[in-house]
């Protein structure tokens, strides 16, 4: 492990040498102490980036009364001197954006041939494992800078108005 922040009193995100982030959850109704010393992993993301630091807050002014005030952030920072942003988000919400998300996998076409999801696998040592309870945030992005064909065939496929769509990713930009 290289980072590691608490995100509530049972589930924590961290980051290890191999590039990856985790969230790992404790198992507060575990029978025995045994069990409930374990943690079990919930979600797993490879971002090709060595984080050394996690830190709660954000790099933006908060409006409390918005919605996107009341998302939780974490911001981190790697040994190449990126700094971004991880969110919490409510069920609801992320379901909706990984929907976004599969649409623009398959509009959007890696650099090199090389596909999103082989890109964000988890991956070190012992295992390779598909990402899983993360979101890119940088991909769901991209979806402002499509063609508008390209905008109507993803809105289309989610049963959204274009419209709706581009506010709704817009309001993610103002995470960070």
């Amino acid at each position: 492990m290289s980072a590691v922040e608490i995100l509530d009193d049972d589930i924590y995100l961290g980051a290890e040498n191999n590039f990856n982030l985790l969230t790992v959850k404790k198992n507060s109704e575990g029978a025995t102490d045994e069990e409930r010393g374990r943690l079990e992993v919930i979600g797993e993301y490879h971002l090709g980036e060595f984080v050394n630091r996690f830190c709660h807050g954000s790099l933006v002014m908060r409006l409390p009364d918005s919605e996107i005030g009341q998302i939780p952030t974490v911001i981190f920072g790697t040994v190449n001197g990126v700094i971004g942003v991880i969110a919490s988000l409510p069920q609801e919400q992320y379901i909706f954006l990984e929907k976004l998300q599969s649409c623009l996998r398959k509009v959007i076409k890696g650099v090199g041939g090389l596909s999103h999801e082989q890109w964000r696998s988890f991956n070190n040592e012992k295992r390779t494992a598909e990402a899983r309870n993360f979101l890119d945030g940088d991909l769901i992005e991209s979806f402002l800078d499509l063609s508008r064909n390209k905008m109507e065939d993803i809105s289309k496929s989610m049963n959204v108005q274009v419209e709706d769509l581009c506010k709704t990713v817009e309001e993610l930009t103002r995470l960070h």
